[in-house]
């Protein structure tokens, strides 16, 4: 619950791209040593004390100990210092060198979002399109002229198939590609998380909710929603997209505020069966959660 807390203090930033949250003790003299990172971190200090030097430009150099994983530099580098207690924060931006040392026993949270290669998004594209046969058109040799004939490769011919990758691109399967990217956990633990176990019908999400029950998304969730080309968003949760209607506007504000779903919520909208059969959905997903 305290970690959940501490996420409440992210709403701002883009959720969607939260990785983790490290909880790392350390007792005085302790450090990993000098290294980078190659995503955006925020070290919160719990309790304790360290000393932060952080470098004042990011660092081009690969030359690092042992295990090329960890990015600890072999040679070090130059910057400012910084000492923090419970409650301070700093932010990390990618490939700055940073190294703290423990004065006083403590505990440090580094709250890390994702910052994929090019490379990693255009892979799991292809493979969302050839799994959902959207947009996944075969070249069958379009615009073809004699300038590419024999080993030649024409302009023209460049042109016609970046044209059909640009196409799929701009397409709605990118949305709802992205969508599903960006909620799908990183970690190994999460693949336990099933739907929610009470599978219950709207008739009976309307008798919870008018015997007082409220309806909220448990922190733990991540989610991610985009706008649709065909209207409304897409909403996706550990990989599994739902439509939002515009309609259902007033969710996706709850949604990325935190807000919680009661009935007052639902009579205020314009249409509270559709409202309701949402929420019931959604709860049965496992993404809203009865209190």
């Amino acid at each position: 619950t305290g970690t959940a807390e501490l996420l409440t203090f992210f709403q701002s930033s883009p959720r969607w791209l939260l990785d983790d949250i490290m909880v790392s003790f350390s007792a005085p003299g302790g450090s990993v040593g000098p290294h980078t990172d190659s995503y955006h971190t925020f070290l919160v200090q719990g309790i304790g004390k360290r000393v932060w030097t952080i470098s004042s430009n990011p660092i081009d150099d690969d030359r690092y100990v042992d295990n090329p994983d960890m990015k600890i530099l072999k040679n070090g580098f130059d910057g400012e210092t910084f000492e923090v207690t419970a409650g301070d924060v700093i932010y990390m931006p990618p490939f700055f060198g940073h190294e703290g040392k423990t004065i006083e026993a403590g505990m440090t949270f580094s709250v890390g979002f994702l910052g994929p290669k090019l490379s990693e998004i255009l892979g799991d594209f292809a493979q969302h399109l050839e799994e959902t046969e959207t947009q996944n058109k075969r070249y069958l040799g379009e615009e073809l002229d004699v300038n590419s004939a024999s080993f030649s490769i024409s302009t023209k011919t460049q042109d016609t198939v970046r044209g059909d990758i640009i196409a799929a691109v701009n397409s709605d399967a990118f949305g709802i590609w992205m969508a599903n990217y960006f909620s799908t956990s990183t970690h190994d633990d999460m693949d336990d998380a099933d739907d929610c176990n009470d599978n219950i019908s709207t008739d009976d999400m309307i008798m919870m909710l008018e015997d007082g029950d409220v309806l909220f998304r448990p922190q733990h969730i991540k989610l991610a929603i985009t706008p649709s080309s065909k209207g409304g968003f897409h909403l996706s949760m550990d990989g599994e997209c739902v439509h939002i209607s515009e309609k259902q506007g007033q969710l996706f504000e709850m949604l990325n505020n935190d807000g919680r779903i009661s009935l007052e919520t639902i009579n205020l909208s314009n249409d509270k069966r559709d409202f309701i059969d949402l929420v019931t959905t959604l709860h049965n997903h496992g993404i809203l959660d009865l209190e």
